[in-house]
């Protein structure tokens, strides 16, 4: 089929059409382009991805400008946080990006790539703080949780006198990921890694905190027993009132389950023991005890005794030795035991936080009717373990709740559920208008279609029409003239002479 019989076929096709036909069937072709150009958009464009996320300003900035240098098609989301790029480039941009440094940051130890002829003392310090603030930023955001992070240094110069010597000191701000908390060893870890690479630094002299203001180096590292003392003391309190909310919330729950919701409240006071004390007991298991040695000594001598009366005369004899003899004799004996008896000795070390005492207060709600207060009394004690023997309290109490407060909020969602919920319909008003228009451009291209193929149809009959009306004339005739031609035969048979005459002046005409 040529060109010319394609506009031929359109103009049969166009001229039957009236006016309004004509502009809808205007309408609805343009309709049609338009999606299919957009169709075809949406078919063609390639799909993105994430390139850099959570961004500031001007390190987007820097990072758009190298993009279109390297003509690459990017995407801005997110309030310009987000930039992003055909899925396919994804990790080819960003080599390309971190070779070119765009990527902020600053450099590290690169500074000292390139020789500089003419550097005084102070630019190579300064250049070296630069470096190392750099280096140590790069370490830092590999920690898991941390997005970003700033360091800043401190480094004094050296001198030859001690008195003269300054003292190191490190400040890090962190940007932490959404719904991320740095943990005590992770803060300890960072002024680890700090206190490591800085000359001279030490742990009472680093500071971290986040872009919230928190501070997370509290008593980090110091050896001041004061503030070591502190942090104890902190600690302590932390567990306490940690061990304080399980209770109230066991007890909470379980009122809950019992009253229904918002129907009671409950507090716990705890008073715990952090002292820690050591015990050592000695027992003996046998107090005969086993003999485990014996030592026996005898003595025993015999012999003559030499010696006069006691006296002056006796002393003064010529020959004392025959004043006078007898005979002695001696015997001793000694027997030494030992025993051993067998002993049993404990060491008892109490852990630091044992319960000195509980006190509980429940207040229920009155308002569905009188409630029995004993019964409530006697869960909660067997909820938080009461003892009375270390004098444990358990207050319980019914009252009236003010819920002016609770029904504030419960209409403030209720606005909001309702403003969702309209929201909502809107979108589905906006989804269903689109299928109707949808509908109705389909419905109008249809009844298009359907007129032209009923225009046709009524063209083709009044083609048809027209030949058969010719046949019907000439049938009509036909029919006459046979009509004729029997009225003369009946004419000829019944009057020959006459048709025989008017046939003679015809031939003679």
């Amino acid at each position: 089929m040529t060109p010319g019989d394609i506009t031929a076929r359109f103009k049969e096709r166009w001229q039957p059409l009236n006016q309004t036909q004509k502009i809808i069937s205007v309408i609805v072709t343009a309709g049609v382009l338009v999606c299919l150009f957009y169709l075809g958009q949406i078919i063609a464009r390639p799909a993105y991805a994430p390139l850099f996320t959570g961004l500031e300003p001007r390190d987007a900035g820097s990072i758009v400008e190298q993009l279109k240098t390297l003509n690459v098609p990017y995407q801005v989301a997110e309030q310009g946080r987000t930039i992003k790029v055909p899925e396919s480039q994804v990790y080819e941009v960003r080599i390309q990006l971190a070779s070119s440094g765009a990527l902020g940051g600053g450099m590290g130890f690169e500074l000292f790539d390139e020789s500089k002829f003419g550097q005084t003392d102070f630019e190579q310090q300064v250049g070296y703080q630069r470096a190392l603030q750099e280096e140590l930023r790069r370490t830092l955001v590999q920690i898991e949780g941390v997005e970003q992070a700033r360091v800043h240094l401190v480094l004094p110069q050296k001198s030859v006198f001690i008195s003269e010597q300054g003292t190191s000191s490190a400040s890090v701000a962190l940007k932490l990921n959404p719904s991320a908390r740095l943990k005590p060893e992770h803060s300890q870890g960072i002024c680890d890694i700090l206190v490591g690479s800085v000359e001279g630094l030490k742990p009472e002299n680093v500071h971290i905190v986040d872009t919230e203001g928190n501070i997370l180096s509290d008593n980090l590292g110091s050896t001041d027993p004061k503030a070591v003392l502190t942090k104890a003391t902190l600690e302590q309190q932390k567990a306490q009132r940690d061990y304080e909310k399980e209770l109230e919330n066991r007890v909470q729950q379980m009122l809950a389950r019992i009253l229904g919701q918002n129907k009671a409240v409950a507090m716990v006071t705890a008073d715990l023991d952090f002292n820690q004390q050591q015990t050592v007991s000695t027992t003996s298991t046998n107090p005969e005890g086993v003999k485990t040695s014996e030592h026996t000594v005898k003595e025993s001598s015999t012999g003559t005794e030499v010696g006069g009366a006691p006296g002056t005369d006796s002393n003064v004899t010529t020959n004392p030795f025959l004043a006078g003899t007898g005979s002695t004799s001696y015997t001793r004996e000694e027997n030494t035991f030992n025993y051993q008896v067998s002993t049993l000795q404990e060491t008892v070390i109490n852990a630091p936080g044992g319960v000195r005492r509980l006190s509980a207060a429940v207040v229920v709600s009155e308002t569905d009717g009188p409630v029995e207060v004993e019964k409530v009394r006697d869960v909660v004690a067997a909820a938080i373990g009461y003892n009375q023997i270390r004098g444990d309290m358990i207050h319980v109490s019914s009252m009236v709740f003010d819920d002016t407060y609770q029904k504030k909020i419960d209409e403030e969602m209720a606005l909001a559920g309702n403003k969702a919920a309209d929201q909502e319909r809107l979108k589905l008003y906006a989804m269903a208008g689109g299928a109707v228009l949808g509908v109705i451009l389909i419905i109008a291209v249809v009844v298009v279609m359907l007129r032209r193929r009923s225009a046709q149809r009524v063209t083709d009959m009044d083609e048809e029409e027209f030949v058969p009306v010719k046949a019907i004339e000439l049938d009509q005739e036909q029919v006459a003239r046979d009509e004729k031609q029997k009225q003369l035969r009946e004419m000829a048979k019944e009057k020959p002479e006459d048709v025989a005459e008017l046939l003679k002046v015809w031939i003679k005409e």
